[in-house]
């Protein structure tokens, strides 16, 4: 049975501030390193630019040769004014740029979408891919004012630059061995040496580990509590006890209107912090946690949130407003029940109970329905 108190509640995530504590220190290794290889990298393409201009020489006439006609006169070819270079340069740099500047500017979204593990070889593997890049694109820029006589020859090379990117793109996204072994050097000498043989075991796909939650018994562990801490695992995520601690990097999503006030503490059952998605933070201070609500409802509830995350990169997609409003908790709560196993029941009751203190964000309908079954489908954009 749900607990009969009105001071249980659900909630999501809002604001975004900074990483989680655990992870934190990794990750700004991982980005200072991010951030001096750029720097260095961009370094050594201007170096190799100006040695380049420095020392391609125009060929001497050969005085003799001009004055006898039976010889005909050599044509230089010069790499970047073949007709593949352009493309396959933007190409080259744009696969560089897209993956760096996506890494330094969201690392825990980088390592998630891309289901790196957060860890010390998880940092080092992508550190590892964006230095491969980064140096197939210095090397082609560089090699732009070389000078040959052999048009195929420079086509080749130039299309191995792209068939190699491609590769080790390839590589990167199974988690595989990038089999590639470069040594960057900036001009103050420091060097980052990449030897190709590492490897990581890539999460697991979201899609994947939600068949197992829906399908997850409510009674795994000797109690309510325990029960749902083991279906927060086997989601892949982990349990945080100390609710509090999600204030650090989120704060609770206010709300305008007067029948839909944002949950107090005493209040909340759970909470998701989108800036911490591998985290569910539990309340243990309000009723619930000793209950079949707990595994059943609750906590399937903030695990929605996480689901929600993973498809649509944020718990309150456009698909979510209906009419000016925001229906992302109901929506959430359509989601637990359709794909997560949540007993329909129990969250209906809970949504009951929280409207009619104020809290009518949990009700559910048709049109939370529909907005989780467009979520599922990965269509995140308002209903039309």
């Amino acid at each position: 049975m749900p607990p009969k108190t009105k001071k249980r509640g659900l909630s999501g995530g809002g604001v975004a501030a900074i990483v989680i504590a655990v992870i934190l220190v990794p990750i700004l290794l991982f980005a200072a390193i991010m951030a001096g290889f750029a720097a260095m990298a961009n370094k050594a393409v201007n170096d190799a630019m100006q040695q380049a201009q420095n020392e391609v020489e125009t060929p001497e006439k050969d005085e003799s040769q001009s004055q006898t006609q039976s010889q005909p006169e050599i044509e230089y070819i010069t790499m970047k004014d073949r007709p593949s270079y352009k493309g396959t340069y933007d190409y080259v740099n744009g696969k560089y740029e897209q993956y760096s500047q996506e890494a330094l500017a969201d690392t825990q979204g980088f390592m998630d979408k891309y289901r790196i593990p957060v860890t010390d070889d998880g940092n080092k593997y992508v550190t590892d891919f964006i230095a491969v890049l980064g140096k197939y694109a210095t090397d082609l820029k560089k090699m732009g004012d070389t000078v040959g006589v052999n048009a195929s020859e420079m086509d080749d090379v130039i299309a191995s630059y792209r068939t190699n990117t491609d590769t080790v793109e390839g590589h990167f996204l199974k988690g595989e061995p990038l089999d590639v072994q470069v040594t960057l050097q900036g001009s103050n000498g420091e060097t980052y040496t990449v030897d190709g043989q590492n490897s990581v075991d890539l999460k697991p796909l979201w899609a994947d580990l939600e068949p197992k939650v829906a399908a997850a018994s409510n009674d795994m562990g000797s109690n309510y509590a325990e029960s749902a801490q083991k279906i927060v695992e086997l989601a892949g995520l982990q349990i945080n006890w100390n609710l509090e601690s999600a204030y650090q990097y989120c704060t609770k999503s206010a709300e305008n209107s007067p029948d839909m006030k944002t949950l107090n503490d005493n209040e909340t059952f759970g909470f998701y912090c989108p800036v911490t998605p591998n985290v569910i933070y539990a309340n243990q201070q309000v009723n619930g946690w000793d209950s079949i609500y707990a595994p059943s409802a609750g906590i399937r509830h903030e695990i929605a949130h996480h689901a929600i995350h993973m498809y649509c990169g944020t718990i309150q997609p456009p698909v979510v407003i209906q009419n000016g409003v925001n229906r992302f908790e109901g929506v959430t709560n359509s989601y637990a029940v359709k794909y997560l196993g949540a007993d329909a029941n129990l969250l209906s009751q809970s949504a009951q109970q929280a409207a009619a203190n104020n809290h009518r964000q949990y009700l559910m309908d048709d049109f939370t329905d529909k907005a989780a079954e467009a979520i599922h489908r990965g269509e995140c954009e308002a209903i039309q």
